[in-house]
């Protein structure tokens, strides 16, 4: 949308101060201009005139396929970045932060550049007006364009108009805390999930949310509603999509719930940063404050401090007096000792929320050096495109008909994991082996075409089967569609080809 004098409007402001009989409105742009429709999700971009509108334009359709389900548009980075590189800039554990440095970088206090995630100057934002607490966009990593998804860790402010027809309206500002989803910023992250899936755009994900804001506002504001159309999106995703814990972020709440890769497992993938990064249901305070209460507390204390133990052993031989004196010590004991051992419960529950635990239990599947994370995930990237093309082709080797179950995602993959394994010779740890996997499918090409070719015959054998053998109607229906087929086939085949056909069948079927 133009900055200037282009508003997006139903019904002009002349119209609608005819309808109220009181000149309300003075200008067009006070209910369709930039101010509202790029604030509030309609228009993604704004620029000053048609020529940065144009070249906007084409920047966001250099990330897209040129038809849907086409090879993704890959940019040679060579003079501009490397793909092997370190991340440059790290966040400070405690201290809020731009969350876009983590994908652009950005310059220390000295001047010197910080790297970010992504290529050097390759990340466009969109819907930055709208819900501010999220951030979307589009960027590349070693030329490869994916969607990108990040948390604001700040507190942001959104801002409602007041509208002149309401005479005691006023403006409303309303702080949102970082690190939360809120009904507009849930909203803005499944309608940017969706945009992404409609372009074939691979997903990088930073989730650092602490969950969705519970208040009575949101929640008759449908928050939940927006964090199902989350799940919606990621439900229906095709091509790869990677969570990314970045460093000291953290999953909780709600939040895990709609980001879990089980909710799309053919897709998605969870990692985490090595060390600082956490992720549970629970945050830790409130783990410890459920499963450690004070009797539990004073139950462990009374097992492990050894005065404590020696204290309630001299209580059996002591006179009436001296017990008093006793208790009155252990009391005073307990208390001086019941912050240090509150303060221990919540590290213990801490240890079930680190990146080595998670990956323990299989909710991740390994955590990542942040400063190695962008080489780690080109090459992560480039494997899953890889294997999603040819577990692709697998799966429309299957769609033959109805009598053969359809080849699902997650099955695809599996059979290539045979194969690769079976063709290498190697333990299951080299599946993970993203370069060695790249290399496989190379040197493998065509006899991976064999193979995709093998299953799509396979197929069509056993539709034909399952057709005359089903019994009944069924098969002598099948019986004659197949007897028809074959001669409508004969029929419209040139001679050559129709002879071939012929002594095929008389081949195989000893005629």
């Amino acid at each position: 949308q133009k900055t200037t004098s282009s508003p997006i409007i139903l019904t002009g402001y002349q119209a609608l101060n005819k309808l109220m009989g009181v000149d309300v409105y003075s200008t067009n742009d006070q209910l369709g201009g930039p101010g509202i429709m790029y604030s509030n999700g309609v228009s993604h971009l704004t620029s000053p005139d048609h020529l940065h509108a144009i070249e906007s334009a084409l920047q966001w359709l250099s990330f897209v396929p040129s038809v849907r389900g086409g090879l993704l548009p890959i940019s040679d980075v060579s003079g501009i970045d490397e793909i092997d590189r370190k991340v440059g800039f790290v966040p400070s554990p405690g201290t809020p932060y731009d969350p876009r440095f983590l994908m652009t970088g950005t310059e220390d206090d000295d001047g010197n550049w910080l790297s970010g995630f992504f290529d050097k100057g390759s990340f466009v934002e969109t819907l930055s007006g709208w819900a501010k607490s999220v951030v979307v966009g589009r960027a590349r990593l070693g030329g490869i364009p994916m969607g990108v998804i990040a948390t604001e860790n700040r507190t942001a402010e959104a801002v409602k108009p007041a509208d002149p027809a309401d005479v005691q309206a006023s403006e409303a500002i309303k702080q949102e805390a970082g690190c939360v989803w809120f009904p507009n910023s849930a909203y803005k992250t499944a309608q940017a999930i969706n945009d992404f899936k409609t372009e074939d755009l691979p997903l990088m994900i930073f989730a650092n949310w602490r969950g969705f804001s519970g208040g009575q506002r949101d929640m008759f504001d449908e928050v939940l509603k927006y964090g199902a159309l989350i799940v919606d999106g990621f439900v229906s995703y095709e091509q790869p999509v990677f969570v990314f814990i970045p460093p000291h972020a953290e999953i909780r709440g709600g939040a895990w719930v709609v980001l879990d890769a089980s909710i799309n497992a053919s897709v998605m993938e969870m990692y985490a940063t090595t060390g600082s990064a956490r992720g549970g249901v629970l945050e830790a305070n409130g783990a410890a404050a459920v499963k450690y209460r004070e009797k539990d507390l004073l139950k462990t204390m009374r097992r492990v401090d050894e005065k404590l133990v020696a204290l309630y052993a001299s209580l059996e031989s002591a006179s009436d007096v001296q017990s008093e004196e006793i208790k009155i010590t252990i009391a005073n004991r307990e208390k001086s000792l019941l912050p240090v051992y509150a303060q221990i419960a919540v590290q213990f529950c801490e240890l079930h929320d680190t990146p080595g635990r998670m990956k323990a239990v299989g909710v991740i599947e390994r955590d990542v050096e942040w400063e190695n994370s962008r080489s780690f995930f080109f090459w992560r990237l480039r494997r899953k495109l890889a294997e999603f093309d040819l577990r692709k082709k697998m799966m429309s080797a299957g769609d033959v008909g109805r009598g053969v179950k359809a080849m699902s995602a997650i099955e695809a993959s599996a059979m290539i994991r045979d194969w690769y394994l079976a063709s290498n010779d190697s333990s299951p740890q080299y599946w993970n082996d993203d370069k060695r996997f790249l290399a496989w499918m190379g040197e493998n090409n065509q006899q991976l075409e064999v193979r995709v070719a093998d299953l799509a015959r396979k197929h069509v054998a056993d539709e034909v089967f399952s057709a005359l053998s089903a019994g009944g109607n069924t098969s002598q229906i099948g019986t004659a569609g197949i007897v028809e087929g074959i001669s409508r086939a004969l029929a419209s085949m040139p001679p050559a080809q129709r002879e071939a056909l012929l002594h095929s069948l008389k081949s195989s079927l000893n005629l």
